[in-house]
């Protein structure tokens, strides 16, 4: 006999997600709070903890300031080593034209994006990535940080 899902079982679910992501929801806080996100981060916390996403944090010049560490699973990179480094690190020669060049200008005009794209892991393989990309201003407007909300498809 099966039992209904309950409320408390979600509950559970959520706090053993959060615990386990701690370091991750940290290190997201901290950046918010160094660099005044005028916006809510609820939305990249609720990615991370309900959906298992990967979340990368580039600065206003594309370069690599946090990733959250399940990266490793979906790029076979640590988290470690792709801090520094812009996100065309996981590009390559299959990697579609049109859809490198929605996220440049999406970047340019500093709009948020959705895109699937193939992207290439530490080992050479390709997979399919969904992105979504969000800009984040800082409370007098200014962009600060490009968030990439990313799922292996």
């Amino acid at each position: 006999m099966s039992h209904p899902l309950m409320c408390w079982d979600i509950y559970l679910d959520a706090l053993n997600r959060r615990a386990e992501l701690s370091k991750d929801l940290s290190s997201i806080k901290k950046l918010m709070i160094k660099n005044e996100w005028g916006a809510s981060t609820t939305f990249i916390d609720n990615a991370l903890i309900w959906q298992n996403t990967v979340i990368i944090v580039t600065d206003f010049n594309a370069n690599v300031v946090f990733a959250t560490e399940n990266i490793i699973e979906m790029t076979g990179y640590q988290a470690i080593e792709v801090i520094g480094k812009k996100p065309t690190m996981f590009q390559g020669e299959k990697t579609e034209f049109a859809e490198k060049e929605k996220i440049k200008n999406s970047i340019i005009q500093e709009m948020p994006f959705e895109t699937l794209i193939t992207n290439y892991k530490k080992d050479g393989d390709t997979y399919k990535c969904h992105i979504q990309g969000f800009p984040m201003f800082n409370k007098i407007g200014k962009l600060v940080n490009f968030v990439a909300i990313e799922k292996a498809a």
